[in-house]
């Protein structure tokens, strides 16, 4: 017996997850299948930003669209906990078939704010 949603074994005796609240199901949960990485995929670089903030922004952007997308350097990054002076770039990358799109999407946060603190309305 197990849970569909959480996937918890329970036994024999047992109907309904305490968790989850769901009829159980019998047998035993199969493991779910990884997603095969496909060698072949062709990334570019689509952004690049030594701005963690900036960065975080552009993966969220690209998150909300549904746009792969597989981060460079920001491993790295973490040294900056260690060196506040050191400024490590991370780089997005995207599928090329959906580069446009995204260089699009991102294109906002690369160009300077329009708006200035010393500008009359």
């Amino acid at each position: 017996m197990y849970c569909p949603q959480c996937r918890v074994e329970y036994r024999d005796g047992f109907s309904e997850c305490s968790d989850c609240h769901v009829p159980l199901l019998s047998g035993t949960p199969q493991p779910e299948a990884a997603e095969p990485f496909d060698p072949s995929l062709d990334l570019v670089v689509v952004f690049e930003s030594s701005n963690s903030i900036q960065s975080a922004m552009a993966q969220g952007l690209l998150e909300d669209s549904g746009i792969p997308f597989f981060a460079l350097g920001q491993l790295a990054t973490l040294v900056r906990d260690v060196d506040g002076f050191l400024h490590k770039t991370i780089r997005l990358q995207v599928p090329a078939g959906r580069a446009a799109e995204a260089r699009e999407l991102l294109q906002l946060l690369e160009q300077p704010d329009s708006t200035s603190l010393d500008s009359e309305p």
